[in-house]
């Protein structure tokens, strides 16, 4: 099975289809703040070889070793969310997951479309995160200079440097992959991360009409354990929490939370309510 490169809606999204005819409603991968498509090859493996389809989005202005786009810095989570939702139109009947703000565009799509089923990953939630759980962030932020914590409020593009890196988001990547961790890491929008951080993304929960399944890391130190609680209580969704941090979908042991989510998908179609269902119930829905 061979990783293939197609344009869906205008953007870049990495392909992988099983040898043998699907079995499965296929997949669709969003990936977080400054990641990218690479982040995904080993659950896009581990779909296919479950007989689903997937698609990897590339968020806009994300490609890999170019410059930053000057208009970077000013797109929100919601322009992140309407690309996407372009793609699940193109797509139709799929499941979503989503990682960190990739999760967070996921509950924007999930109040807008009604699917099989949405995965939030680690997610980013859809309230400020100046609250106690997120003490480590923030003590991480204030030993950068004024001028760093500034840009997202300038809305221009954005890298998390090293040492927050190491210690925020790849505290359980194996010492030996971290450079290569970090070299695929590229610059993203301020604005999204301001967004985030003050709570400026709005879903409400009542809207969202398809079956979601939260799954985190009890050692993630960017979104703690506790708010994936919450965030599972805000959508009355079922949580799993595994013993990784917030990099869990390419940390040692991946495997466990890609058959969990495999597995729910499965469980959802068997048992799931019926598409036209949650479409009719969704219907009044819109960004």
């Amino acid at each position: 099975m061979e990783l293939i490169t197609e344009t869906l809606a205008g953007l870049r999204c990495q392909v992988l289809r099983p040898r043998r005819e699907p079995t499965g409603a296929p997949l669709v991968l969003i990936h977080g703040l400054g990641g990218g498509t690479w982040s995904w090859e080993n659950f896009q493996r581990a779909a296919a070889a479950a007989g689903r389809a997937s698609y990897a989005i590339e968020l806009p202005l994300h490609q890999p070793g170019a410059r930053p786009d000057p208009m970077l810095g000013r797109y929100s989570v919601e322009h992140y969310a309407v690309h996407c939702a372009a793609v699940l139109e193109q797509i139709g009947d799929c499941f979503v997951m989503g990682h960190s703000m990739g999760g967070l565009i996921a509950q924007l799509l999930a109040q807008a479309f009604a699917r099989r089923g949405f995965i939030f990953l680690a997610s980013a939630p859809p309230w400020h995160m100046m609250r106690a759980p997120y003490g480590k962030l923030w003590r991480y932020a204030c030993l950068h200079p004024l001028a760093d914590l500034l840009r997202p409020v300038a809305r221009r593009a954005m890298k998390m440097d090293g040492g927050m890196s190491r210690n925020l988001v790849n505290n359980r990547i194996p010492p030996e992959r971290l450079a290569e961790v970090a070299a695929r890491e590229v610059p993203d929008s301020g604005r999204a991360a301001m967004q985030m951080a003050v709570g400026l993304v709005r879903v409400d929960p009542r809207r969202v009409a398809s079956p979601c399944l939260v799954l985190g890391g009890l050692a993630d130190r960017l979104i703690p354990p506790a708010e994936q609680r919450r965030l599972a209580a805000y959508y009355n969704a079922r949580v799993r929490l595994f013993d990784r941090a917030h990099m869990l979908i390419i940390e040692p042991e991946w495997e466990e939370v890609a058959a969990c989510a495999l597995d729910w998908m499965a469980e959802m179609e068997t048992a799931g309510e019926p598409v036209a269902e949650l479409q009719t119930r969704a219907a009044t829905a819109e960004f």
